[in-house]
């Protein structure tokens, strides 16, 4: 039986679950909101984990991957941070928000046209919203601007060319 389509349906599930987390994060729902950025996470790790396993990456997931990830990642722990910490932060707030989608975006069409690895230049953004979002636990000891700070870094982060490690060193093809 061929099971090429499971890693699609992983991806899927990220998206899924990086788009519950914005509907939860404008329904102050923000637990909830985290929980399914968190489990978008796992997706994500899942669906390139199959894909190797079975032998089927493909350009076409990839690019799914990365649509998803930009929503998931980028999009709902902004939108997580802005809407629950940084909400009485005028311009400031949003500005950061805007700047950690650019570099994610920009991170992300880096990867898609960079020569397979096993690692990454820059940090992943799934890596950076996972971070962003879990700041969302500690708000209340957290002052706007270290958020904003925070912000910042992980966005240069993902621009830059420091090397992170990969799980697919560990996750050989059939």
């Amino acid at each position: 039986m061929k099971w090429n389509w499971l890693p699609s349906m992983c991806t899927l599930g990220n998206l899924g679950l990086g788009s519950l987390s914005l509907l939860y994060t404008i329904n102050e729902r923000y637990e909830l909101a985290l929980l399914m950025i968190l489990l978008a996470a796992f997706c994500d790790v899942l669906d390139g984990m199959l894909a190797r396993v079975l032998g089927c990456t493909s350009e076409f997931g990839k690019q799914l991957d990365s649509l998803a990830d930009i929503i998931s990642f980028g999009l709902a722990p902004t939108f997580l941070i802005l809407l629950y910490k940084l909400e009485n932060v005028h311009w400031l707030g949003p500005a950061a928000a805007v700047g950690f989608l650019i570099c994610g975006a920009l991170r992300l069409a880096r990867f898609n046209i960079s020569a397979p690895s096993t690692g990454f230049t820059g940090m992943p953004i799934t890596a950076a919203g996972v971070i962003l979002s879990m700041l969302s636990l500690f708000v209340e000891y957290m002052k706007p601007g270290w958020v904003i700070m925070m912000m910042g870094l992980l966005s240069v982060m993902m621009i830059s060319h420091i090397p992170f490690p990969s799980l697919k060193k560990y996750v050989n093809r059939k």
